[in-house]
């Protein structure tokens, strides 16, 4: 979604719910330069995300599977796949160390898988507290988390049923 004051900026969430980052929900920003689609977008993490290819900052990584930016063959639905992508398995097999901005997420991937899954999954586990979750950072962000009630989920839920079971009878 763009930013509030900027179309060349856009905020995304990735739900992950399989592999070391599984029930993570990691909000991302990507900035997309003037000079799109000639130079590549920026992508930088706003969870604490311990990946081989996001540095401490949250800035990605997106060298291994963009070598060489290819404008009018690569695009920004590209990279929203690529993000989605890096949290899989096969991605992270394929890793090359020279693509990775975090060495030591990297090394552990690499050597010590049970560290790797342990910090994985406790850097997932922290993006869906209720601090990380329902908190509205930047100002200019439009993706807004809220809690609901258990009575308020269960109204939602029955009017998502209710529209998905009144189909128009001419529709087999």
């Amino acid at each position: 979604m763009p930013s509030s004051d900027s179309l060349n900026v856009l905020y995304g969430v990735v739900f992950v719910h399989k592999g070391y980052y599984r029930s993570g929900v990691f909000k991302f920003r990507m900035f997309i330069p003037e000079s799109y689609p000639d130079h590549p977008p920026a992508v930088t993490f706003m969870t604490d995300l311990f990946h081989p290819l996001v540095d401490p900052h949250g800035n990605a990584s997106l060298s291994q599977q963009f070598p060489t930016w290819r404008p009018h063959q690569d695009y920004l639905f590209h990279v929203l796949h690529y993000i989605k992508n890096m949290f899989k398995k096969d991605v992270l097999e394929k890793l090359v160390d020279k693509h990775c901005y975090n060495k030591e997420a990297y090394r552990l991937f690499r050597n010590d898988r049970p560290v790797f899954s342990k910090l994985s999954q406790q850097c997932a586990q922290l993006s869906i507290t209720t601090s990380h979750l329902f908190e509205h950072f930047p100002d200019n962000n439009m993706i807004r988390f809220s809690p609901l009630s258990d009575p308020q989920f269960d109204e939602l839920k029955s009017i998502i049923f209710r529209s998905t079971t009144s189909l128009p009878e001419s529709i087999p």
